[in-house]
């Protein structure tokens, strides 16, 4: 059946001369094959393989195993789903158990995806205590990065505080002062913790995350052991003990892909800039903005950099002391972080910069010149780097939380949540 959609597909793509179906449909094979190849390893029992295989079920299992819609990507809840026998395989007689909205809010929440709770057209379906919980999680994990305007580029490097009377070439001046709309910015990078969630969940199988250009790369975001996940871990999972690292050996497009099944996108280059440097217009075009997110002055005590001695990631947590005035940790330092915009879009026109680079901020662990961690100095990488000193955190646009028209609760009726659950992309 699998191998019957993926052939469809593919024709599909070919006469509609569509290079997304074409690839959705071979990576879609791909694994219809790999599965055939690896029936009988797991026999006739339907029973999930052991965890470190590539995929925890086949698409034709997981749909029978979870009742929920696959683009939810929630695994299923302990003692929820199915009914299983003493061995601990499923019995043939399995019939899937209808979770409660309660339930699945307490998935949501525990899987870090309370962004998805708070957009207007699932809100208004659940209780004040609920509405009060997400919006609790929002707050610890999240800060606001307000509205105005932020200079970007060579301007920004002028001086060490970036102020005064702007007095250049108008062309200039128009694309490096930015007006950001106000943002939640991640207030830590995305953790091994956070990611490893979206791992056993299945989120590298489930097409609807990825974007169309990485579906035909997607069998080769793969770890040291040819599991699914980042290029460091082993048997799909990280290190003991570095639940609290951020996640790195992840391209852009695994980062793009954890954003949509969380709920959010990744930041732009003029709101990750904001959020660390925190301009302040006392007049137009006069702004004041911070080299670094703590001040003007360097201290490698308040970054983990080359100069810190550390040799490598820390936990996000570490050095506090370089945390910005929002509230935001690591923008300087441990890693490299992603961002949504690429850098041809950045750069002057005299410039060729292809397309597939994407802009990093920040620096690292092995960042050795001080003046390449700034809050206003810009690198680049390919979307398909799987680097060991990037990683990435999040963004949730303030008009994504817009209150809808006032809608009287609804009683807990999982069906209902979970029409207004569908995936909404992330603009």
């Amino acid at each position: 059946m699998a191998g019957a959609i993926a052939g469809t597909v593919f024709l599909c793509g070919i006469l509609w001369q569509s290079p997304g179906l074409t690839g959705g449909g071979a990576v879609a094979a791909c694994l219809a094959l790999w599965h055939v190849g690896v029936g009988d390893s797991i026999g006739n029992s339907g029973s999930p393989k052991k965890r470190g295989s590539r995929w925890e079920f086949s698409p034709s299992e997981a749909s029978s195993k979870n009742p929920l819609p696959a683009h939810v990507g929630l695994a299923p809840a302990s003692g929820v789903g199915t009914a299983h026998s003493e061995t601990g395989t499923a019995d043939a007689a399995d019939t899937p158990v209808q979770r409660t909205t309660e339930t699945l809010v307490a998935e949501l929440l525990g899987t870090g995806r309370y962004a998805l709770l708070l957009r207007p057209e699932t809100k208004q379906h659940l209780t004040p205590a609920q509405v009060m919980q997400s919006v609790e999680r929002l707050d610890e994990a999240m800060a606001l990065v307000p509205a105005g305007r932020v200079l970007l580029g060579q301007l920004a490097e002028q001086s060490l505080s970036a102020c005064g009377p702007i007095e250049s070439d108008p062309k200039l001046v128009s694309r490096n002062l930015v007006k950001v709309e106000p943002v939640y910015l991640d207030r830590y990078c995305v953790t091994n913790q956070e990611f490893q969630q979206f791992v056993d969940s299945g989120g590298y199988e489930q097409m609807e995350y990825w974007d169309e250009e990485a579906l035909p790369a997607l069998l080769d975001f793969i770890d040291l052991t040819g599991q699914p996940g980042p290029r460091f871990w082993t048997d799909g999972r990280h290190e003991p003990g570095e639940e609290r690292m951020p996640v790195v050996g992840v391209s852009w497009y695994e980062a793009w892909a954890y954003a949509r099944w969380v709920g959010k996108r990744l930041p732009s280059d003029a709101e990750w800039t904001k959020a660390g440097a925190w301009p302040v217009e006392s007049a137009p075009g006069r702004i004041a903005q911070r080299r670094y997110p703590w001040g003007e002055s360097f201290d490698v005590r308040r970054a983990n950099l080359y100069g810190s001695g550390m040799g490598k990631p820390v936990a996000v947590e570490d050095f506090s002391g370089g945390t910005s005035v929002g509230g935001v940790h690591q923008l300087i330092g441990n890693v490299w972080e992603w961002t949504d915009t690429r850098l041809a879009d950045l750069c002057d026109s005299t410039l060729h910069v292809a397309e597939s680079v994407i802009s990093i901020r920040g620096g690292a662990y092995d960042t050795y010149f001080e003046n390449q961690a700034t809050c206003h100095f810009q690198s680049g990488d390919q979307t398909l780097s799987r680097r060991p000193n990037i990683g990435f955190r999040l963004a949730l646009p303030m008009s994504d939380l817009e209150s809808a028209p006032e809608v009287q609760p609804q009683d807990s009726l999982a069906n209902d949540l979970m029409q207004h659950l569908e995936f909404v992309e992330c603009d």
